[in-house]
């Protein structure tokens, strides 16, 4: 090949590697913003789709752990934190699906409320509760009936609070655990929880003490804004108040310690309207003891009434958790 032909066809091949270029640098600026797009859409949060068994405002489990590490790193100045806001006060709802094919919807209560566990000092990013109870029905401590049976056995004590309860072991580990999908428990985040948690013989408690939960209870006082004054004389009124801090979403919903609120009402049902398998009495529960006897926890009535008290018997599961 002459010099003169050689140089042609390398003309020709520098143009079409030309244009070839000039043709992905204009398809990246028209799909809005130049070669880093592809990299942004890949770092977005996962939205849902038609087999996820969680989604919230279209989002999945991974897509909400992205957002929940988010907010937990950067704080109010994450870019979800105004939306994420903007979803608790309108009241955006999310739902999981359980091993036995059931729906179970959530809220989130509260944005950079919980202490991550892990030691890190952050926040879990976002906080959610479920809006109606698990398909059966609970004791928080003894043992379990193998049917309906609307009590379990054993002795009836509050005697190492939520830490030592029976319902805590299987909402951390055991059949309510089990109950939730893999892709929830792979990204669920763990928290400390302040609870009285007092000692044998001890019903007044001296200090709220942490427990680390990936499923929980919420307390008395997270669920209030102040507590009930007749308990005030009672041992165990100082640690009740230790029990966290009313959630976001509450406050302004739920204002009355010791009498109804619509928003509370009604969630001992399942989300298909019935009443859990073997509950006894429309109550669910809370993870605070009473502060006056050795033999009790705290409930919500069917009015929304959070004061509301039990021991052996099964009571609805409301379940709370982090991302």
């Amino acid at each position: 090949m002459t010099r003169h032909k050689h140089n042609i066809v390398r003309h020709h091949a520098r143009g079409r590697a030309c244009r070839a270029l000039a043709a992905i640098m204009a398809l990246a600026v028209a799909v809005g913003g130049g070669l880093a797009t592809s990299t942004a859409l890949a770092d977005e949060p996962q939205q849902c789709g038609v087999s996820d068994s969680v989604c919230y405002a279209g989002y999945n489990a991974n897509g909400l752990k992205r957002i929940a590490t988010d907010l937990s790193e950067n704080g109010t100045g994450s870019q979800y934190y105004a939306i994420m806001e903007s979803n608790l006060q309108k009241d955006v709802r999310g739902s999981i699906t359980l091993s036995d094919g059931s729906k179970l919807p959530f809220r989130l209560i509260g944005v950079l409320h919980d202490d991550l566990a892990d030691g890190s000092g952050r926040k879990a990013g976002l906080t959610f509760m479920a809006v109606n109870a698990m398909p059966k029905a609970y004791c928080m401590i003894g043992t379990m009936p193998s049917d309906n049976t609307t009590s379990c056995s054993g002795e009836s004590t509050n005697w190492g609070g939520w830490r030592d309860s029976r319902l805590r072991q299987w909402m951390n580990g055991g059949e309510v655990w089990n109950m939730f999908p893999q892709t929830f428990r792979d990204n669920v985040s763990t928290v400390l929880k302040q609870t009285n948690n007092m000692e044998y013989g001890n019903t007044a408690g001296s200090a709220a003490s942490a427990t680390s939960d990936r499923l929980w209870l919420v307390s008395y006082r997270e669920l209030v804004p102040t507590l009930y004054d007749g308990w005030k004389t009672s041992g165990g009124f100082q640690t009740l108040s230790q029990e966290g801090s009313q959630y976001e979403f509450f406050k302004g919903r739920v204002t009355n310690n010791y009498s109804s609120n619509r928003i509370l009402q009604g969630m001992y049902k399942t989300a298909s309207g019935s009443s859990p398998a073997g509950i006894h009495y429309d109550y669910w529960w809370e993870r605070s003891s009473h502060p006056r006897a050795s033999l009790y926890f705290l409930c919500v009535g069917s009015d929304g009434n959070p004061r509301y008290y039990s021991g052996l018997n099964r009571r609805a599961l409301v379940p709370a958790f982090s991302f």
